[in-house]
């Protein structure tokens, strides 16, 4: 019944917004609807094709002198709002149902993009799913390429599952002008890196004002990961006379996202307690990772985010959740997710909306797309 259901929300929204694209030439292109066809033609012959990218031979050291050339650096006009857009659990595929929603999910990304007119788009991982994701990931980067904003994605747990590796994903991603992804060190996993939102300050000198670290949290080493960030708080911090703000863009959660939503929710009264300024919703379990020995996999990452100063951590993964509460001085939140292809609950279609000003954050806002409306369902007090 839940499938049956997204079907028809992606069929009505879809249909919806159609009208407003049929004069593009390029619409064809950016809904994938040639690719989807061919693809499940040869679904056969695709899923018997593997595709492995190229390794990245870059080496982080504790020891490195941190410095904004090592990092992605955007520009921020000065008394003017520097525009995030993230997009949340598109979940494209080559075939199957989820290849079909992906028509809802580009609408509704074409809208929010006309609408929100953002400076970087940031794409918080399970891009792509199923069993093959060549034309998938394909499809999802021309559209992002078509509007010509920088773009950055992190990846999540089910961008892996397919018959494209991450490092081939990212290949054909980072291929395209407006993708600012970097690898970072294989050691990691894949996409662990740096975007640093800076303002002229009147000389030529770039004054950093906000640092996202990307955040890829299936690490094959978990220790060496935590450091990485550490050093990459610390350095921002220096560099930038303890001004600029740091958060935090992942797919899974913390474990503290489970003990502060416990401490947060009034079960009894249905409602939030007082002193965590929460809000939105949770509709499913908080799913986080666990090693083989059932210790959680980011187990002790929340303190280090206390002791450098990080102020904002974003997530996404569970697609029916939304919530967002200050715990322990640090503002944990849910991304809200995109389309149908991740499931369907009423209300969840659409992308959050982070606005960095001179002095860093200041508005946090979830919108939704329902039968062609936007709107705002959550705006998020920020930690000054």
């Amino acid at each position: 019944m839940t499938n049956i259901t997204a079907l028809l929300m992606s069929i009505i929204t879809t249909l919806s917004l159609f009208f407003g694209t049929l004069g593009s030439s390029d619409y064809a292109r950016q809904t994938g609807l040639a690719e989807a066809i061919k693809a499940s033609i040869k679904r056969d012959e695709i899923t018997a094709s593997s595709f492995v990218g190229e390794v990245d031979d870059y080496k982080w050291s504790p020891d490195k002198e941190y410095s904004l050339d090592d990092t992605v650096v955007l520009k921020k006009e000065r008394g003017k709002d520097f525009i995030i857009l993230n997009l949340a659990d598109v979940h494209f595929s080559d075939y199957d149902y989820r290849a079909w929603y992906a028509f809802d999910g580009t609408a509704t990304i074409k809208r929010l993009v006309a609408t929100v007119k953002p400076d970087l788009i940031t794409v918080s991982g399970d891009i792509v799913c199923g069993k093959s994701s060549r034309y998938a990931i394909a499809r999802f980067t021309d559209l992002m390429e078509s509007f010509g904003i920088p773009w950055a994605p992190v990846f999540g747990n089910h961008d892996k599952e397919a018959n494209c590796d991450i490092n081939y994903l990212a290949d054909v991603m980072m291929k395209s002008p407006h993708c600012v992804m970097q690898k970072g060190d294989p050691a990691m996993g894949v996409g662990n890196y740096i975007i640093n939102i800076c303002e002229d300050d009147g000389s030529g000198e770039l004054i950093p004002v906000e640092s996202l670290i990307m955040y890829y949290c299936r690490t094959p080493d978990a220790g060496t990961l935590k450091a990485w960030y550490a050093w990459a708080a610390d350095g921002i911090n220096k560099i930038s006379g303890g001004k600029a703000e740091t958060f935090v863009v992942a797919h899974i959660p913390l474990p503290e996202y489970i003990e502060a939503y416990d401490k947060a929710w009034n079960a009894e009264k249905n409602c939030w307690n007082d002193g965590y300024k929460a809000y939105g919703e949770l509709h499913e379990k908080i799913c986080i990772d666990y090693d083989a020995d059932g210790k959680p996999v980011l187990e002790g990452f929340f303190d280090e985010l206390k002791a450098h100063g990080t102020k904002y951590f974003f997530c996404s993964h569970d697609h029916m959740n939304d919530f967002s509460l200050e715990y322990e001085g640090i503002r944990l939140t849910y991304m809200m997710k995109l389309g149908f292809g991740s499931g369907f609950q009423p209300g969840f279609n659409g992308g959050t909306v982070i606005r960095v000003g001179d002095n860093g954050i200041n508005r946090i806002t979830h919108k939704t797309l329902s039968i062609g409306i936007l709107k705002d369902i959550v705006d998020i007090d920020t930690l000054k």
